[in-house]
């Protein structure tokens, strides 16, 4: 417990802050330092907006994000008792953490993302009188194929916690429409704000030309290797692709090692590698000719946005708000969720074709740079500050 104490404490040492702030107090608060969209969308508005506002960051202890939050210079506070899974005692010691240095900093807006962090981040927001509190759902963890019991308790816990926020922030017009029929939240508490890119590093430079015309292809897919987002099926549909082209699965996960023997009994080890973690995915996207995704469920994942961005054609499955990204026949395919044959179809259909590749691509990346760009996200998230924090502009904040 100390240690999320003397964290701010060190981190607040060395600023010129005195007891009257310009600006007002944000606190993000997420569960995972480990990397993936909603961590990557913590980085982006944390970077974006801390000329209006003092940012600070509490998330789990270690990995990559603090990393990258610190290169950054903002200032941030482990919480190491902020866990994925429920653990009753675990739990409630972050809880307390949070409390604490929401009371000790006197925020005037926390922001919390992921399942994890928003029910305990809204909770200990309230106990400490923070004035202004967000939740960004990043996909809701009731959307996903879980069992009905543990899909009904987190309904529940979501229906709760929503009345714990001044706002609640959907990926998608899907998830709002599905926090709606779930009876989390209200109309006029649920708003969409799409996640965007930096497009600077994906830009595909004067690759996209040459790769578009090579008979053999290089597919793409960037993702946790997690029942979320169905490798195996992904695998399954391969087996059916013809021809020599290659599959790259970049990510690790829980089901790394199912992915591994899934590869060896397929006879896939010349036309399938599995890459693991990677720090060079612009890099690897703009060597790719197709980006593939085959996920289950989805909110709106970064890297279909990263892929188009890159300039690539997207094949995915029509779940979450992949559909409000990927508009089929025009930027890319979609199939539906689990239908290996359906997937290898489409997959087909663009490896044989590179004129309609090139097509797809660069009518994806317009439509990438026209809505999903990192800048629009920042925007649209500061406006929504101004509209809560009290007095409108955050000029009221507590001194």
């Amino acid at each position: 417990m100390r240690r999320a104490g003397r964290g701010l404490s060190t981190l607040m040492a060395g600023t010129d802050a005195g007891p009257l702030r310009a600006r007002p107090r944000v606190l993000h608060v997420i569960t995972l330092s480990e990397w993936g969209g909603a961590q990557a969308c913590v980085l982006a508005l944390a970077r974006g907006m801390r000329d209006a506002f003092e940012i600070c960051v509490a998330c789990g202890a270690g990995g990559r994000l603090v990393q990258r939050l610190r290169q950054e210079g903002i200032r941030t506070v482990e919480i190491p008792a902020l866990r994925r899974h429920p653990h009753p005692v675990a739990d409630l010691v972050a809880l307390w953490q949070l409390v604490r240095v929401m009371r000790d900093e006197r925020f005037d807006l926390v922001h919390c993302h992921s399942t994890k962090a928003g029910l305990l981040g809204r909770i200990a927001a309230r106990v400490a009188g923070v004035p202004a509190v967000l939740f960004t759902a990043h996909g809701w963890a009731f959307a996903g194929g879980w069992h009905p019991v543990v899909r009904a308790l987190a309904v529940l816990a979501e229906r709760v916690a929503a009345r714990l926020a001044t706002r609640i922030i959907c990926v998608s017009e899907h998830d709002r429409q599905c926090a709606l029929r779930a009876g989390v939240g209200v109309p006029a508490q649920l708003v969409v704000i799409r996640p965007g890119v930096e497009p600077t590093a994906w830009s595909h430079g004067d690759s996209a030309t040459s790769r578009h015309l090579s008979q053999l292809c290089t597919v793409v897919t960037v993702s946790r290797l997690a029942p979320p987002k169905d490798p195996l099926t992904l695998l399954d549909a391969w087996d059916a692709v013809p021809g020599g082209h290659r599959l790259l699965l970049a990510g690790d996960g829980p089901l790394r090692r199912a992915v591994e023997a899934r590869i060896a009994l397929g006879g896939q080890a010349g036309r399938v590698q599995l890459l693991g973690p990677r720090d060079d995915i612009p890099a690897l996207l703009r060597a790719a000719d197709i980006f593939v995704l085959s996920s289950r469920w989805e909110g709106l994942p970064l890297a279909v946005v990263e892929a188009m961005m890159a300039g690539l054609p997207v094949v995915a499955t029509a779940v979450g708000g992949i559909p409000e990204t990927v508009l089929h026949g025009e930027t890319g395919l979609l199939v539906p969720p689990g239908d290996a044959h359906a997937l290898a179809s489409a997959l087909h259909r663009l490896l044989q074709d590179a004129d309609l590749r090139r097509r797809m691509g660069e009518a994806g990346r317009q439509r990438a740079m026209a809505w999903f760009t990192q800048q629009r996200m920042v925007d649209a998230t500061i406006a929504l500050y101004r509209q809560i924090l009290p007095n409108g502009t955050g000029a009221g904040h507590r001194p």
